[in-house]
């Protein structure tokens, strides 16, 4: 993606999703908007790219939110180079399968933050974490990132983001 879209989200992804998303809270559940955005861009521009993007915002998230240093940062990263090499090497931007793969990456990373602090900090009621907090999240996230794939497909948003040498290296 182009510089100036990732100085432009990395200022306002935050306060967007701190502040904007609260009225679509669904009985304490928010979508994660910035998983659905690192997802989006995994399938824009490659892994690589995007496990730094993935880093950057998960490190971003946790200064902003004053948690675990680094651990939001790991699993961003690895979210951002999974969903590259399915942009490049599996899916179809405009395939709906896209939610069903996000849900699954905001699950797994749920789950894999819950048993890091389920590993450090002792008993946490893993099951009803899952249940009543991880997987509608999941879910939530799913279908925002649908939505976002549609709005931005729809209005021939994503060429205007991709990079000319990506551009280039896709003509060929």
């Amino acid at each position: 993606m182009k510089p100036r879209v990732y100085l432009m989200l990395f200022l306002l992804i935050l306060p967007f999703q701190a502040g904007l998303l609260s009225p679509l809270s669904l009985a304490g559940t928010k979508p994660d908007l910035i998983l659905a955005l690192l997802y989006i861009i995994g399938l824009l521009t490659g892994p690589v790219e995007a496990a730094l993007a993935g880093v950057c915002l998960g490190l971003l998230m946790d200064i902003g939110t004053a948690s675990l240093l680094g651990l939001t940062g790991l699993t961003r990263g690895l979210v951002g180079f999974f969903a590259g090499l399915l942009g490049r090497k599996v899916l179809n931007i405009t395939s709906p399968s896209n939610g069903l793969f996000l849900a699954a990456f905001s699950l797994i990373e749920g789950i894999c933050i819950i048993l890091f602090l389920q590993l450090f900090y002792g008993d946490l009621p893993f099951f009803s974490l899952v249940a009543g907090r991880v997987l509608p999240q999941a879910v939530y996230t799913g279908a925002l990132g649908i939505l976002l794939l549609r709005l931005t497909a729809g209005r021939n948003a994503l060429p205007a983001l991709k990079r000319r040498a990506v551009h280039e290296n896709e003509e060929l």
